[in-house]
């Protein structure tokens, strides 16, 4: 798999999945347990889920070192999302931009199972080696969402098509599946599993990443391990760690 396809696919998977629902109301602002409501309830530690942001609550921060990101909720329905990782990217090069947006739509269909679906897309240009310039994506989603906010099961189908002015491009189909299980008022677990059966520019991609998310009403910091084999285009896997720090509103 080429660079500038693993760093299209990362950033489009930094941009959250999850919308937000006008029945989520209904779980209150605390869980069950009495603890304040999961600020993280739309994310995994890289992919997404299709709970709810509320109107007017939102985020922002760095996520898994390489992009920041920021997400707000329209409405009760209706959420927008921004993504760049030009930050990381001018660490290592002299040509950095990259941009990509997008808005999604969610909808409950019983108390706790979610769908959301939506829309996104952007550019991204860098010098490093193999990057061949300036590159474009495109990507429609769905994500079903079995749960509440504090213990969830979510599956996430997104097809993205990468393109260039002198290149045809490519497309890949993104199934993963993801959970997250709060273990007490401020820490839980968190993980998924992607592969792609339909190959994409070269190989088929395929990861897994775990790790532990700690959170308050306003704060959240995710620490975990991203692993694939195609991480170094060889057979055996790679493990890369990540961090992700993020600030919330409401």
């Amino acid at each position: 798999m080429t660079p500038r396809f693993i760093c299209l696919l990362m950033l489009s998977l930094a941009i959250p999945v999850a919308s937000a629902s006008a029945q989520e109301s209904s779980q209150g602002s605390e869980s069950a347990e009495g603890w304040f409501e999961n600020p993280t309830r739309t994310r995994g530690l890289l992919g997404s889920t299709a709970l709810p942001l509320h109107a007017g609550e939102g985020y922002i921060g760095q996520k898994a070192f390489f992009a920041t990101v920021a997400e707000v909720g329209l409405s009760e329905r209706v959420s927008v999302h921004l993504a760049t990782a030009t930050l990381f990217q001018l660490v290592y090069t002299d040509t950095a931009f990259s941009l990509m947006g997008g808005i999604k739509v969610s909808t409950p269909l019983t108390d706790k199972l979610h769908l959301a679906f939506g829309a996104q897309g952007g550019s991204y240009d860098s010098d490093l080696p193999g990057s061949l310039g300036l590159h474009n994506a495109a990507a429609i989603y769905g994500a079903l969402t079995y749960g509440t906010a504090d213990a969830s099961l979510s599956f996430t189908v997104q097809p993205i098509y990468v393109w260039a002015r002198d290149d045809n491009g490519g497309l890949m189909v993104m199934p993963m599946v993801g959970g997250f299980l709060r273990v007490s008022e401020h820490w839980g677990f968190a993980g998924e599993v992607a592969i792609s059966p339909v190959p994409a520019m070269s190989d088929a991609f395929a990861f897994a990443t775990a790790g532990a998310r700690f959170m308050g009403p306003r704060w959240s910091v995710d620490l975990g391990i991203l692993a694939g084999t195609q991480l170094k285009g060889q057979d055996t896997p790679a493990f890369v760690p990540g961090a992700s720090f993020l600030y919330h509103w409401r």
